[in-house]
This record gives structure tokens, sequence and C-alpha cells, in this order.
């Protein structure tokens, strides 16, 4: 978080998203969507920010996916 930061003092629009409303869904809310047993994936937080960012940013599906792989404020 503090790597992020320093590269963008000014903050980017996923990190505003995080720091408003990454505290509006929690890795429980979603708990009955996902098997009991099995390997870990995801924490259900992370896909459903970075649906709004996809919306909030006008991104084609691709284009969403490259900031996930590529972005280090969309991680």
């Amino acid at each position: 978080m503090q790597m992020v930061r320093a590269g963008n003092p000014g903050g980017t629009t996923a990190m505003w998203v995080r720091d408003h409303l990454g505290w509006r869904w929690r890795d429980e809310d979603f708990a009955d969507w996902y098997p009991r047993d099995g390997r870990p994936g995801l924490s259900p937080a992370q896909p459903a920010t970075v649906c709004v960012l996809h919306f909030l940013l006008g991104l084609s599906d691709r284009q969403a996916a490259e900031a996930v792989r590529r972005r280090i404020d969309f991680k």
C-alpha cells in the first residue's frame, strides 16, 4: 500500500474506491457463494471492487482484465 501511495501521491480512482467503498463488502458477505472445501480462491471483495472500477472508468472487459494484471492500484 505504501508503494502505491508513493507512486500516486494524488491517488487514483481505484484507490478512492477502495478507501471509500471497500468497507461496504466483507468476505463474510459472500461466504454462501463458495464451497467450504477445496482450494481457497480470491477474496470476494476483490472482484466486487474491480466490477465497480470497471463501471466507473468505462472500461471494456478486456481493459478491466488488463488493468487487474498490470496496475498495482487495482490490486
